[in-house]
């Protein structure tokens, strides 16, 4: 009996069956020459230390990869687990499926630069074997390069972003692939490889199964979605989506998100400050950021947006760094946050803005400590967000918040958590404290038991200022 050919599935970031462009064009080649669909995933834990990728994220996708094992297999799909090394080892893995009659390899694109040497690499290999690669730009809801100025660059600023990319979205639609049928047949010759290690199940909390991500993402855009203006900005409310670490690992794609929310909230997507649009805004953020990462890959090598603030000499004082990590500041919302940041591996999205800004314009500390922090950290951690986010807290990236905004952590305290109920959940040391003290505890003097101020915000605000129009005059002058 003639052997199949083998159509091989490589999963990274889109660990679904569902919205799955490289599973779905696999299953329509298989059927065509009638060969079988395989699928292969490969753990590359040095390459992900490099990245500084965290143990719980690292978890979520082990735990991720072994669900997806036993969806694949109603399908008739075996998946198979490889604990690799590096991204170096990933060409070497898949070349062990040529012999196996290897006839095409179908994947999705990924944008940062070591990735894509990696894809090279792979490329390369199986073009010398006339063995066909087939990439699919499913990152992103409009792909890099799909939105553009009228001069064709990439647009700088969010807002002319979003405009050009919701007329696209208008025009357009997003379309999502259906989950395949069961094909016909299993293929059992599979290459032996070490298997793929099981995860240290630090990320338990958070369910892996697709079926439950979906409805959790449609639970949000029946239910939830139509009050995410008034409640994203409160961390004590359970007010927004938190399926970020979905989107991040690819248990669910940003087009299936675009897809129900339409269906649920209708004409009010349009609507310019309700939920719906609201909470499509942040997913047109998250396209922003790939594309400004793929047009300048001098973010992926630790240089500022707008390169002038590259010359800011920070003080990036130890002592103060390590008070940020641990939560021991003394501001009790920026301890509260990041608190839950290293109890929980998550953080919510106004608490990030709050502490970012805190860490580079009140204790004066180069933003890239607290991104490479974040990303040692966050469950969710996805490098362009992450960057796009930090940069513009620091005011050094593209469309950042000028340099002269600067978060007053107390105020920010009084108004996004008025009762000091997300404070107390995570500083039980001001559990007795009103909710007038709690946002500043040390009159007349500090609790025992929690942090004095390392700094006082007035003051150091002002040396923010001397910062940033230290290096603005130097510009201007060489202007």
């Amino acid at each position: 009996m003639k052997t199949p050919s083998v159509h091989l599935v490589w999963f990274r970031h889109d660990l679904r069956c569902h919205d799955n462009e490289a599973l779905h064009a696999a299953f329509n080649a298989a059927a065509a020459d009638n060969g079988v669909v395989i699928a292969v995933f490969i753990a590359t834990a040095k390459s992900w230390q490099q990245h500084h990728m965290a143990a719980i994220r690292q978890d979520l996708l082990r735990r991720r990869v072994k669900a997806l094992e036993s969806e694949l297999a109603d399908l008739n799909i075996p998946l198979v687990m490889v604990e690799g090394v590096d991204y170096a080892s990933c060409a070497k893995t898949i070349a062990a499926f040529i012999p196996k009659g290897l006839v095409a390899l179908y994947a999705q694109r990924e944008y940062e630069v070591r990735e894509q040497q990696r894809d090279e690499q792979v490329s390369a290999l199986l073009q010398q074997q006339q063995i066909d690669c087939h990439w699919f730009d499913r990152l992103c809801i409009m792909p890099p390069g799909s939105v553009l100025t009228q001069q064709g660059d990439v647009y700088k600023v969010f807002t002319p972003f979003k405009r050009n990319w919701l007329a696209k979205y208008a025009e357009q639609g997003v379309h999502c692939f259906a989950k395949p049928k069961p094909q016909a047949r299993t293929f059992t010759d599979l290459p032996t490889f070490t298997v793929m290690q099981e995860g240290d199940n630090s990320s338990s909390a958070w369910p892996v199964a697709e079926a439950e991500v979906l409805q959790q993402m449609r639970l949000f855009c029946q239910q939830k979605v139509q009050d995410y203006t008034l409640q994203r900005d409160l961390p004590a409310v359970d007010g927004t989506s938190q399926v970020s670490p979905y989107l991040a690992i690819g248990v669910l794609s940003a087009q299936q998100c675009v897809a129900r929310l339409q269906l649920e909230a209708g004409a009010s997507i349009w609507q310019e400050k309700s939920g719906a649009a609201v909470w499509l805004s942040e997913l047109i953020w998250r396209d922003f950021y790939k594309h400004i990462m793929l047009a300048f890959p001098k973010l992926i090598k630790h240089k500022a947006f707008q390169a002038e603030t590259d010359l800011i000499q920070w003080p990036n004082n130890a002592a103060l760094f390590e008070a940020w990590c641990q939560g021991k500041t003394g501001y009790p919302i920026v301890d509260a946050a990041m608190r839950q940041l290293n109890q929980t591996g998550w953080m919510h999205n106004r608490l990030r803005m709050i502490t970012a800004s805190f860490l580079v314009k009140d204790l004066h500390i180069d933003w890239r400590w607290g991104e490479q922090y974040f990303m040692s950290k966050l469950i969710d951690g996805d490098f362009a967000a992450n960057n796009g986010g930090w940069q513009w807290a620091a005011s050094t990236g593209t469309d950042a918040a000028p340099y002269f905004r600067i978060f007053n952590p107390v105020t920010q305290s009084q108004r996004f958590d008025a009762n000091g109920d997300f404070i107390r959940k995570f500083i039980p040391e001001l559990a007795a404290k009103s909710a007038k003290d709690i946002h500043w505890p040390h009159k007349p003097i500090t609790p025992k038991g929690y942090a004095a101020p390392v700094v006082a915000h007035d003051q150091v605000r002002k040396i923010t200022l001397a910062l940033f129009s230290a290096v603005k005059n130097q510009e201007n002058q060489h202007a």
